[in-house]
């Protein structure tokens, strides 16, 4: 189904940067002495991260090679379930005043 045009979702280095707070607050418990320049790259990271995460998973999720796909008989349809339900009539409504 194709997805409607005025869908959106977050980007994943947006994402990503939602970890920011808490990792700002374990690096500050941490060392609070450095903690600027931890909270800073902590950031950068993790933009990075969110960069790198969609496309690796991308190409783990490939398929191994083009040749390698799954050869169909020309003469068998794939499998299908036929399910038979009964018929339900249902009675008009009465109307009340």
């Amino acid at each position: 189904m194709a997805r409607d045009a005025r869908e959106w979702s977050v980007p994943a280095p947006v994402r990503a940067l939602m970890w920011w707070p808490a990792t700002a607050f374990v690096l500050v418990m941490i060392d609070p002495e450095a903690a600027a320049t931890s909270i800073a790259a902590a950031g950068a990271g993790l933009v990075a991260l969110g960069a790198v995460m969609p496309a690796l998973a991308r190409r783990l999720r490939r398929p191994a090679s083009v040749g390698a796909a799954t050869v169909t008989q020309p003469g068998l349809d794939p499998p299908t379930v036929e399910i038979e339900l009964p018929t339900v009539e249902i009675s008009p409504a009465r109307r009340v005043a």
